[in-house]
């Protein structure tokens, strides 16, 4: 397919809005700095997407290349480049070929395909994003061995950044995981790791060491017929399942719980870390040439897990363990599970819009030879891979199997039923001060070696606060880059019609029935209360005053709905063409991100691969904004090579409304609060303007597909300067019913509104409302 860029099709955001600035992280804002041709710094908004979900999972091993003469040819084509996704197993190598390290350029094209990527970037720029999250798993850097990188992967995302440098975005790299690795159904860490901590990646599912999508497909929970799709959000469980849990508790804290289990000489979470730290030090090193102007820093580790770490009681389901869907085993039925032992009455739960659900217990029977490599397995694997397990790592039983590195530690004895039961409690320590912080220290450090201006973007385990952090470790320059989404709009796939203060309740601020809320006033005032709370953090973070900014990382909600009937009995899924609801719950998640919080984001996400059938292609979650299979017959080529600006903007896209939407950009002063109606389209902006003198300005994105020109003519009427032809022989500009503006005034060129006004050496508050002018255009290409 060709990809042809129409010269009527301009800049949405021209480069010089963001550009190359340095961007500073104090006084609570991204600022850019004052300059010799600013005296006052500007106040910024980042605002983007997560790139993508692809990136969990490599690409298929061999080459496809059909006609893409017809429709059926081009999907195709698009399967083939969703590569192995999560529903895909053993049939597709999915462990074979991670067993022989993959393949040199195993995730090219992770996470836009290359020749299709100006496109993407092109697009989202029209969007009004500015900023990219970009998922980089440590499987994608070091697949084929330890210290082994995959320099063909590494050199495509030079490539990658140099493009998005060319649009203006700033990124920042996220170095990705999800319960550990995809092998464990999630994503990141490589499969020589597991091996490392001495599991056999082939027996996890089948232990109830964790819930595969593509092992359920085929086994369902253990071997029974399966019972069809794979459960909802049940991947966010195996955090809590035994795999995830040693391996999270081993990378963190093995030399506090699992002294005897050392690899070359070194603690095993010692020797794990210092490889995906390194891993990661050699890609900062490699993208030199996109340090600070287009790559402006590093995410922590993604969604941090405590594994074992601080559980009061292994013979119980520990509190923490909030959500829970499936099978749920107590710790030591996983460990039982773990060695080929029959477990019965474990749990079997759910979680629905009420709450936890118990569904009654179930008898789970696990391969005998259980989750552990045998003393055979353990060979072959140190000699696969090149690395030497310390003596005392010998905890198998005479036939060589049973080597549960816990039994052997002494926190259960198979034999005699014994159980050191709050072994991982805690006295006095905390999992993020006194042991995700030691690890981000040392990460940090490394990659400032590469990148010493690079802007630390910490993330917290959900909903936790950060540790404290003294100026020495941030630098200056750190962002809170909390994740947030409604929980039970992810599991019940429809807007619900009350909910909870989740972050309230997590933190113990409040009760069960002081978190509860109903009424579409009070749900909507709940979730903007918790973005609140999420942003008070990166307030308290610092030592001596420092107050840093918030940029939530990944927020979203799902597209793959459910109608409601009455009382919201569900009745089926939503319409494919028909996103009304799926645009509110996003509307409704986004206004909570505005007001006094005024946040940065990075939606979650843009998947180029995204299809009805696999959605994101990463264990059935549907949330990409955009996808191929929203268009007819041949429109799909309409937006692989749009001749036109709505071409571009509008084909393949789901709930726009929502997530494209107007917010100021950049400040000369500080962004007060600000507000968005989806269906009326009214925007009420508060600035505090600087105490400098001379003039200032703010400059919004107002996008077309809220404020696009009509005909029409009106006193209160604001008309902008096109940029470009929306279609041919219309002009790509914005009409705007000015109803309040208390000083300067309003020009616009294309989206861009810039708001002019006197700065007189006082501190000022001003305030802009505005609405779109006349009724709604008709956006959508025929």
């Amino acid at each position: 397919m060709q990809h042809h860029h129409p010269a009527t099709m301009s800049s949405a955001l021209p480069t010089s809005v963001l550009g190359t600035h340095r961007i500073d992280t104090a006084d609570a804002n991204f600022l850019i700095p004052s300059d010799a041709n600013s005296s006052t710094p500007r106040s910024i908004l980042l605002r983007g997407v997560n790139l993508s979900s692809s990136s969990k999972y490599p690409c298929h091993s061999g080459r496809f290349e059909p006609s893409e003469s017809t429709r059926s040819d081009r999907d195709a084509s698009r399967k083939h480049q969703a590569g192995i996704h999560s529903a895909l197993g053993e049939e597709y190598g999915f462990y074979s070929d991670a067993e022989k390290g993959g393949y040199d350029g195993w995730f090219v094209d992770r996470p836009l395909p290359e020749k299709e990527a100006e496109t993407h970037l092109r697009r989202l720029q029209s969007w009004g994003f500015t900023t990219v999250r970009l998922i980089v798993t440590w499987e994608a850097l070091e697949h084929a061995g330890p210290g082994k990188y995959d320099e063909k992967y590494i050199d495509y995302l030079v490539r990658l950044l140099q493009k998005c440098k060319s649009f203006g975005f700033r990124v920042f790299i996220s170095p990705h995981q999800d319960v550990f690795s995809r092998f464990v159904g999630g994503s990141g860490a490589p499969y020589w790791v597991l091996e490392a901590f001495g599991i056999n990646p082939r027996r996890i599912h089948s232990t109830g060491s964790a819930v595969l999508h593509s092992e359920f497909l085929k086994h369902g929970f253990n071997g029974e017929e399966s019972t069809g799709e794979y459960p909802d959000m049940i991947w966010n469980s195996n955090a809590n399942r035994l795999a995830a849990r040693h391996c999270l508790t081993m990378f963190f804290a093995s030399k506090a719980f699992a002294p005897k289990c050392t690899i070359d000489g070194l603690p095993a979470g010692e020797w794990a870390r210092g490889h995906f730290i390194a891993a990661y030090g050699h890609l900062a090193d490699r993208l030199h040439d996109v340090l600070d102007t287009c790559v402006i820093g590093w995410d922590t580790l993604n969604e941090p897990h405590e594994g074992f770490i601080d559980i009061p009681n292994l013979e119980e389901i520990p509190p923490s363990q909030e959500f829970r869907k499936g099978r749920s085993p107590t710790p030591i039925q996983g460990f039982r599970l773990g060695v080929g032992e029959t477990v019965d009455n474990i749990a079997m739960d759910d979680f629905t819009s009420l709450g936890l659900k118990r569904l009654g217990n179930v008898t789970h029977t696990p391969p005998p030879e259980g989750l552990w490599l045998t003393r055979e397995e353990a060979k072959t694997a140190e000699e696969r891979w090149g690395y030497k397990w310390g003596s005392e790592w010998n905890f198998w039983d005479e036939r060589g199997l049973a080597g549960c590195p816990w039994a052997g530690h002494g926190v259960w004895d198979r034999s005699t039923g014994k159980t050191k039961s709050d072994y991982f409690k805690l006295d006095g320590q905390d999992f993020m001060t006194d042991f995700w912080k030691p690890w981000y220290i040392d990460f940090i450090s490394r990659i400032r070696k590469s990148h010493p201006d690079a802007i630390s973007f910490i993330h917290p385990a959900i909903f936790d606060r950060p540790p404290q952090l003294d100026n020495s470790i941030t630098n200056g320059r750190l962002v809170v880059s909390s994740h947030f989404y409604d929980g039970l709009t992810m599991l019940s796939k429809r807007r619900p019609k009350f909910n909870a203060d989740t972050v309230g309740m997590h933190r113990g601020q409040v009760g069960m029935l002081g978190a509860a809320k109903s009424g579409a006033s009070a749900l909507r005032g709940n979730l903007r209360n918790q973005f609140a709370e999420l942003k008070s953090d990166a307030l308290d973070v610092g030592l001596l005053g420092a107050r840093y900014p918030t940029l939530i990382g990944e927020l979203g909600s799902p597209f793959d709905m459910k109608k409601s009937k009455w009382l919201g009995i569900l009745r089926g899924k939503d319409s494919r063409k028909d996103y009304r609801e799926p645009a509110k719950a996003l509307d409704e998640l986004l206004n909570g991100c505005d007001g006094d919080n005024a946040l940065s984001w990075t939606l979650w996400d843009y998947e180029p691969t995204n299809s009805h059938e696999f959605g994101d292609g990463w264990n059935q979650e549907d949330l990409s904004v955009f996808s191929f299979d929203e268009l007819d017959g041949n429109d799909d080529l309409k937006a692989s090579s749009p001749q036109t600006l709505q071409q571009l903007y509008m084909l393949g896209t789901r709930g726009i409304d929502a997530w494209c939407r107007p917010y100021p950009v950049s400040v000369t002063g500080r962004i007060k609060s600000f507000s968005f109606d989806m269906g009326s389209t009214a925007f009420d902006l508060i600035i505090e303007t600087s105490s400098g003198t001379g003039s200032g300005s703010a400059v919004i994105f107002l996008p077309f597909v809220h404020y696009l020109g009509v005909e029409g003519d009106g006193k209160s009427r604001m008309v902008g300067q096109p940029e470009g032809e929306w279609r041919a022989g219309q002009p790509a500009r914005i009409d705007l019913d000015i109803q309040e503006l208390t000083e300067g005034e309003i020009t616009a060129v294309g989206q861009l509104a810039t708001w002019s006004f006197p700065l007189d050496g006082e501190v000022k508050e001003l305030h802009l409302k505005l609405r779109r002018w006349g009724d709604k255009p008709d956006l959508w290409v025929e």
